[in-house]
């Protein structure tokens, strides 16, 4: 499966918290971020989008996994890709 590169813009203050928790496991941030989105895709994670009634613009839920999502495992070499 080849890997595809993904830039995005966070909020200063939730890119901090983010960073803080992935220092916390011991992960880059973009690590950490790439993990959190494939257990969220792989575990049936939904996003509905709709009209704003107070718009203009939409609306976005994510409905994220019920249950627990598992147990990644992330070698050592993998840790800060």
């Amino acid at each position: 499966m080849e890997n595809k590169e993904l830039t995005i813009e966070i909020q200063g203050s939730i890119f901090d918290n983010l960073e803080k928790m992935a220092r916390a496991a011991n992960l880059s941030t973009a690590r950490l971020c790439a993990l959190l989105i494939k257990s969220f895709i792989e575990n049936d994670g939904k996003v509905f989008i709709g009209e704003w009634d107070e718009g203009p613009g939409i609306r976005i839920l994510p409905d994220w996994p019920r249950f627990s999502s598992g147990v990644m495992k992330v070698r050592a070499e993998e840790q800060y890709k």
